[in-house]
């Protein structure tokens, strides 16, 4: 399964659906995680750590968004 994690776009929201850990435990179970580029940023977590939990890094929301599951908070708009 795959599993999109786009960059929050609420005001504010500094957030993220997924931590490089839990996208590790996801990789290990068999499934393809894809974290949009900055998404971990207001975190303070860095796309490298993202990647090196198993998740492939994608350039925008939409390719995030293609995914079978999309974690994220509670925006409103993609």
């Amino acid at each position: 399964m795959r599993i999109g994690v786009p960059k929050e776009t609420a005001p504010g929201e500094l957030r993220v659906a997924l931590v490089p850990e839990v996208v590790g435990k996801l990789v290990n179970a068999g499934h393809e995680v894809l974290v949009q580029r900055g998404a971990g940023d207001g975190a303070l977590i860095p796309d490298e750590q993202y990647e090196a939990g198993g998740a492939k890094a994608v350039d925008s929301a939409a390719e995030a968004f293609g995914a079978d599951i999309v974690v994220r908070g509670g925006c409103a708009e993609p």
